[in-house]
Order: C-alpha cells, then structure tokens, then sequence
C-alpha cells in the first residue's frame, strides 16, 4: 500500500511539472545574424526621419513570444494579489478601464462600432492581445511571470527612481528594439519582406482596413512570419526595452544595441487595429511616455538565450 501511494505520488508531481512547462508562454528561439536596421526611404513606404539612417545590427541568439500577450495571461498577473511590482509608478493594481463615452468622443471612427452603452465594448476577452497598458505594467508583468517560474528578474529600480534592465538574467523582459525588429524580419530566413512575412499587410497585419475599426482581433489568426511568430506587425503596438530617441539610429553600437540613455519615452513597435498599414511596417516607430497608453497598446514577451 505505501509503494502504491509513493508511485501514486511520483506520477501526481509529473502531471503538475508537465501541466506547469504547458502553462508557460510559447517562445520561438531566434538565431542570432547580422542584418541592416532601419527605412532607407528609398520607396513606399518610405516611413519617417527615425527610422534612418539604415545600419548594420549583430545579434546574439534570444527567445521572443509567438504570440502577443494575452488577456488571459495577463488577468492572472493581476488576480495574484500575493505581490505587486513598481506600484509606485503605476498605480492601482487591477485591469484597465474599458473605454468611457470621453474616450469614444474623441475617436469617432472607433465610436461608430460602439454608440455606448447599446453595444458591447471587445473589453477583455481571454484569447485577445492585452491592451491599454503602459510601459510601467509590461515589465511588472516581466517580473512577476519570473518570479513565477523562478526565473532572475530581469527589471529593478536603481537608486535614482528609474527602471533598468540587466539583459545578462535569464528571466522574461520585453525585446530590445533590434531583436524585435530582426525577429519581425524573420531573422536568418528573412524573405526581405515590407511587413512580418508578407509585402501585402492584409496577410498578416490587423490595421484599420482590416480590422474594420472595430479593435484588435484573436492572437494567431492572421499568417506567421518566417519564423512561425504571429502578428508582429498591427493589432496591437508592443513596447520594447529601449528608451526611444528619433536620433537612435545615428549612433547606435553595431553588436546587440540598447538605447539605455535616459529619455522622457520608451520605444513601441508594430502599428496596430486603429492605425493605418504605413504605421505596421517592420520598421514603424513610436515613443510615447512610459506611463502613457492607449487601447492599442500591448506587448511581446522576450528572454535572454544564455
């Protein structure tokens, strides 16, 4: 009887280790290579004065999501009353407010698909990208999933109030703006692409054409990329690492770049559901405050291949 228990025991601690490596979230490793960054500007879309001059990246190996985070990974975050990261900088720990009839006044192509309250706003919905996030929450949440998985902590707060990341950890963090764009390029299978795996946005972009204005859509239902990652590019902005500076690109290093001088912003990337096909290119920038969002603001989950 006690072998059957102790074998009973043994089989009980495999389902949960299995069922604990199936919960954690779908990475697709990125070899690393060497690639040109940036627009030349040369034809449409030409994008904007920040994405030049086009210069030569190396990067290491990294992992980088398959899909954007999800609602439902984020939900867990925020019901987990038992710890709560930077709450200094953002505030009340809970989900994001659906938008308010304030918010529709002001975007009335969105308000026409939602005359408040007859309609049912997209809210949350488990298998949707998270949004309305800002920088601030992303890597709690970075920290947090670490914890979980008893990963190193990739974010701390330094002595003078701000928020840093050592890259040497091996816990979840956002990608730097480099891996972000080398993975959206599809790495060392690139096809030279204009968008993440396709040159025709309705491929693989969710933008306002496609998404009828109507918010963003299910993770995974548009193509891949080369690499198998999905949406890299529209349905929802994703925030990076870097401090964002229009003028970046003009000195930055060659090997495994990081903007970690001090700004007022942090970088986003990919264009999303409310933005036009031009703003969900591979090499579409963006530079809001950390503590700004949107209803189109989410992120992509990255770690360190050490």
């Amino acid at each position: 009887m006690r072998k059957m228990n102790r074998l009973s025991l043994i089989a009980a601690t495999l389902i949960c280790l299995s069922l604990t490596s199936q919960a954690q979230p779908q990475m697709v490793k990125v070899e690393g290579g060497t690639f040109a960054m940036g627009n030349p500007g040369s034809k449409a879309p030409k994008g904007d004065v920040d994405e030049r001059p086009v210069h030569n990246v190396n990067l290491k190996d990294f992992y980088i999501g398959k899909y954007e985070v999800t609602v439902k990974e984020y939900k867990e975050f925020i019901n987990d009353k038992s710890k709560d990261y930077f709450i200094n900088k953002r505030g009340t720990h809970q989900m994001p407010a659906p938008p308010d009839s304030t918010w529709l006044a002001e975007h009335p192509d969105t308000k026409k698909y939602y005359p408040l309250p007859t309609q049912k706003w997209w809210g949350w919905v488990d298998d949707y990208p998270m949004h309305h996030i800002t920088w601030f929450d992303a890597v709690a949440f970075c920290n947090w999933l670490s914890d979980k998985y008893n990963l190193e902590k990739c974010y701390f707060e330094n002595e003078d109030g701000g928020i840093e990341c050592d890259l040497s950890k091996n816990g979840y963090r956002l990608p730097t703006e480099a891996e972000w764009e080398y993975a959206a390029r599809g790495g060392q299978k690139s096809n030279n692409t204009v968008y993440a795996g396709s040159n025709n946005p309705i491929d693989v972009c969710w933008f306002d054409d496609t998404s009828k204005m109507k918010g963003p859509q299910k993770v995974g239902t548009k193509s891949a990329n080369e690499l198998g990652i999905y949406d890299m590019c529209g349905n929802v902005w994703e925030w990076c690492t870097d401090f964002y500076a229009k003028d970046f690109y003009s000195r930055s290093p060659k090997n495994n770049p990081v903007n970690e001088t001090i700004t007022s912003y942090r970088v986003l990337r990919g264009g999303s559901w409310h933005y036009h096909a031009d703003y969900a290119t591979l090499t579409s920038r963006d530079g809001p405050e950390p503590s700004f969002t949107n209803y189109n603001y989410g992120m992509r989950l990255a770690k360190s291949a050490n």
